[in-house]
């Protein structure tokens, strides 16, 4: 596997999946502690999250790592955290998540954009909800300032400047 770049204030648009894909994630009460793991993790390790989606078998979120922990390490420690609890509580052993996960540094404005709006857009293209804002978990409603009666994760705001280029 080759090494993941590491970049001093990059945002990430990171993405991976269940082992196998079983759509583990498609059972509420497990997307939602997904999202609080995330959110809790967000707090400990002082990371910047800009957009999030749980899917059935996957999750993807936008983030922008701290001083202290690299995007390896805050993912190491959300996967293993949902792992141990949800094999502790299906009386389960082994990997829930697949080894390793997919990242990619958003290089500017744009390509944030991108992102952001692939994100907000798949659960339509999978056939999971008819527009963007019936989709549960996902961050989209923190963007269209629509009020949710669920658990929502709080998202920072998007920064002035990003990526490199000028």
């Amino acid at each position: 596997m080759a090494k993941r770049i590491i970049k001093p204030n990059a945002i990430y648009y990171i993405w991976t999946t269940t082992k196998d894909c079983i759509e583990i994630l498609s059972d509420p009460h497990w997307a939602r502690f997904l999202l609080l793991s995330v959110g809790y993790h967000r707090y400990m390790l002082n990371y910047r999250i800009y957009a999030y989606l749980i899917m059935p078998e996957s999750f993807y979120v936008m983030i922008q790592p701290g001083r202290m922990y690299t995007v390896s390490k805050i993912m190491k420690l959300i996967k293993g955290n949902f792992a141990r609890k949800y094999n502790e509580y299906k009386k389960l052993e082994g990997t829930v998540w697949k080894q390793s996960f997919d990242a990619e540094i958003i290089e500017n404005e744009k390509h944030f954009k991108e992102c952001l709006d692939h994100i907000h857009a798949l659960p339509v293209e999978r056939g999971l909800a008819r527009e963007p804002s019936e989709y549960e978990f996902s961050s989209f409603n923190n963007y269209s300032k629509r009020r949710r009666t669920t658990i929502q994760l709080v998202i920072d705001p998007v920064p002035e400047k990003i990526g490199t280029e000028k």
